[in-house]
Parts: structure tokens; sequence; C-alpha cells
């Protein structure tokens, strides 16, 4: 559902979907219906179906709060009843084009979105670190388990192919979008998130750290780095300042889904999938364990009794 209605947003932000819409005969006539094709595409239409969206899962999210199993009544709703649920987002999102235009709706539902998309970075950078933690602790596991140094050279490996990206990430950015005289601001933003890299790096090793949470290291730290060369790359592209751009993304270039794009939708696809499986893996495990701790107990009661 989520996929679906991001690849909607995006074929309404498409240029060639604007053209083809202005020639069809009820949105170039000068009717009242020209202005609806107006509000079809564009980023405001894409505002009203994210708008639709939040509404939707905010409703969900307060129905479902308390549900602890799935023999709670309400679980049987967010569990299925998909056509329905289809439905009503649908309706929602129909619902949310007849908002007046005006100038209140975009400049308020815009702070929405710069609010929820920073909300969205730090629950990312937590998502993350945890999937790094995992898979380090995984890995290191499976290392002193069987010894096989396939593991370690393993971990070795993609520590050290996260630096490499991240290196070339910053190289790149300094030789494409500080070449301009006033590209200032670029620079210290680009030098700034390198050396909190830098030290982010330096605390994953230190003693202290390593007492806390012995199982923190450089490959937790190497992800986080790689994925704030992501950010600045994004910040960078997102720049006002076509001059200190490369060519291929000054204005006038189709920019509305192009590879910086592709990569957010990527990591935001995979956070939330990864969010969801390892909630869902969490709660069974939580399940087990607590099987056990019962069976341990009746099994004790009954040596007692006997």
């Amino acid at each position: 559902m989520l996929l679906l209605t991001t690849l909607t947003g995006w074929i309404m932000m498409l240029p060639s979907v604007e053209e083809k819409l202005q020639g069809v005969p009820f949105c170039n006539d000068g009717s009242k219906y020209a202005e609806v094709c107006k509000q079809a595409v564009g980023y405001l239409a894409v505002y009203r179906l994210l708008f639709a969206q939040t509404v939707f899962f905010v409703v969900f999210s307060v129905l479902m709060m308390n549900v602890k199993s799935s023999r709670d009544g309400r679980a049987g709703i967010q569990n299925g009843f998909w056509g329905i649920k289809y439905m009503v987002l649908i309706g929602i999102s129909v619902g949310a084009f007849f908002i007046p235009e005006g100038n209140t709706f975009g400049s308020v539902w815009m702070y929405f979105g710069m609010v929820g998309g920073f909300l969205f970075i730090l629950i990312q950078l937590i998502l993350i670190i945890d999937f790094a933690h995992s898979w380090a602790e995984h890995w290191v596991d499976k290392y002193e388990e069987t010894g096989g140094k396939i593991y370690y050279f393993g971990l070795l490996f993609m520590t050290l192919l996260n630096y490499v990206c991240a290196v070339v990430g910053v190289v790149l950015f300094y030789l494409n979008y500080t070449s301009a005289d006033n590209c200032g601001l670029q620079k210290f933003f680009i030098s700034i998130n390198l050396l909190m890299c830098f030290g982010i790096n330096i605390l994953s090793i230190l003693p202290r750290i390593q007492e806390a949470q012995p199982r923190s290291g450089l490959l937790q730290a190497s992800l986080i780095s790689l994925y704030t060369m992501y950010l600045t790359w994004s910040a960078l592209n997102n720049s006002s300042n076509d001059a200190c751009k490369p060519e291929f993304l000054k204005t006038g270039t189709s920019k509305n889904f192009d590879a910086q794009g592709l990569v957010g939708l990527a990591i935001w696809f995979a956070c939330v999938m990864y969010s969801s499986i390892r909630t869902s893996t969490n709660s069974q495990v939580a399940k087990i364990t607590m099987s056990e701790k019962i069976l341990m107990k009746d099994s004790s009661g009954k040596e007692s009794n006997g």
C-alpha cells in the first residue's frame, strides 16, 4: 500500500503526465474542469495524496492502540478487509482533492512534511544502527561458534567497503558541488559531516564505549558514515543554488525521479520492511520465551508435587 501510493505520487510529478492531461478535451476548454485537471498533477497533488495516506494510517494507529495479540477483535481489522481498506484510502484521497487550494493547505502541509521527514530520518538512523548491531553480533557469534574465518573477513570486507564508498562520495561531492565561487555553504556541510563521521568512528572504538557496548565497532560506524554521506548528497541535490550542481542536475532537467530519488526510495522501503520484520521477530521470540518460562514453572511444580 505504501509502495503503490508512492509510485502514484511519482506519476503525478512527471512532466509528461501533465502535458498529456492538458491535451484531454475537457482539461483545455476553459471550463471548471480545467482547474480540476491542474490540481490533479504536480507537487500539490502529491501533498493531497500523502495527506490522505497520513490520515488513513493515523486512524489505524489510534484504532490499534493497546492491541496485544491477534485474539483482540480489532486485530481482525488490521489483518484483513484489504479490499475495503483500499477503497477507504482511495475515498480519502479523492476527498483530499476537494480541499480548497489557496495558500494555506500547501504551506501548512509543507511544514508537516518537513517535521515528519526529519523525524523519519531519526527513525531511519535508529533502524540502521539496530540492523548494523544485529548484523555484527550474528557474524561475530558465528565466528566464535564455528571458527570460520569467512565471517571475520566478511565483517572486515563490508566495513572497508562502507568506508571506501563514503570516501569516494566525499571526493565526488567536492568535485561536483563546490566548483563555483559561491559554494561556501556546500563546502561547509560536506566538511562538517565528514568531521562528524570521523568523530563517531573514533567514539565507536573508545574503551569506555567498548565497556558499555562490547559489540560496538567500526561496522556500525562505517554504515552510519555511508548513510550520512547519502543525506549530504540528498541535501546538495535539493539546494536552490544551481551554480553549485553538476550540469545534469541544473534547472530545466527532469529530476523528479533521479538516482538520488531511487536510492532514497530503496532506503525507505528497506527500513520499513526491516522494522516490520524486526518487530514481528521480537514478538515471536517474546512469546517463545514466555512459553518456555511457563513450561519450566509447570514442570518444576509437577516435580515438587511428586
